[in-house]
């Protein structure tokens, strides 16, 4: 089969998605020209050895032993403290930095049954590395079979690395709820404070928000509410005296947030993030 031909393959395409740099992809390509050169019986086991070579660059990527290693769960060896083993990594793929005791035992077990899963994919693409009978020589119609059959086994370990990361991300929600809540409502009072002389909020509607991105440091977030607030102009003499005037108004608030991924409930808002929405004031 051509080079040009395997490369529009849909079990390819997919795999092709899950790279991310030049590096990676150029060596993908490159591997499967050395599978297309049929005269050669290795063919089939160079290219097994390419990919996992490749599988373990892509986990380095998303993993590197730099930020692994500063994770309050990490757990060094004797023989290298800074150096994070394949458990490790995928562990910070899925949690990061976030403390154990933080997620709860469902999402725990979880975490440890995707990397199980993870680790059996890894045995199953060593297998095809080994030069055997089973692999040796392979005529066209079963090297296309292994082929598809190890690309396949590698794209089902990134789905199961993105499962154990969907799995955390959808959990933290519900646990910062509230202190992101609080912490947003004490930032927002002088972000409104240029639309009137005073503003007094009557309340914050509190429409959730969405965990962007984990490191070993922080867990990044963004969301949006609705505040309802009364807008004083002239001071509360001026009122007395029926000079000034007093609106109740509601605007869209959104918002980023950081919070430290080993003390999440010290979360805080960045206060340059905060965009209240008063275009309709002004119209």
């Amino acid at each position: 089969m051509k080079l040009k031909n395997l490369l529009k393959h849909n079990f390819v395409i997919e795999f092709r998605s899950h790279l991310e740099t030049e590096f990676e992809d150029k060596l993908f390509v490159s591997a499967l020209r050395n599978f297309c050169s049929y005269p050669n019986p290795l063919r089939f086991n160079n290219f097994a050895f390419a990919m996992r070579e490749l599988l373990r660059h892509v986990l380095n990527r998303k993993a590197p032993d730099e930020r692994v290693s500063k994770c309050i769960w990490f757990s060094p060896t004797f023989d290298d403290p800074e150096k994070a083993n394949r458990g490790q990594k995928l562990k910070y793929c899925m949690q990061a930095g976030l403390q154990d005791h933080i997620l709860s035992e469902h999402v725990r077990d979880g975490i440890k049954n995707y990397i199980a899963q993870y680790q059996d994919h890894i045995e199953t693409l060593n297998l095809f590395t080994h030069v055997g009978e089973a692999t040796f020589g392979l005529g066209p119609q079963k090297a296309y079979q292994k082929l598809k059959e190890l690309i396949i086994t590698f794209n089902e370990a990134m789905e199961i690395i993105q499962s154990g990361k969907e799995e955390v991300l959808s959990f933290i929600p519900e646990k910062l709820a509230d202190y992101v809540e609080k912490e947003l409502l004490e930032e927002i009072l002088q972000s409104l404070d240029e639309l009137s002389t005073h503003t007094f909020i009557d309340y914050l509607e509190f429409d959730g928000f969405q965990v962007t991105a984990i490191d070993e440091s922080f867990i990044y977030i963004q969301g949006g509410s609705t505040v309802y607030v009364d807008l004083q102009y002239g001071s509360s003499s001026d009122r007395r005296k029926g000079d000034g005037v007093a609106i109740s108004d509601s605007f869209p608030v959104y918002f980023q947030c950081k919070a430290k991924a080993n003390k999440p409930k010290g979360a805080f808002v960045i206060k340059e993030s905060i965009v209240v929405s008063a275009e309709s004031w002004w119209k």
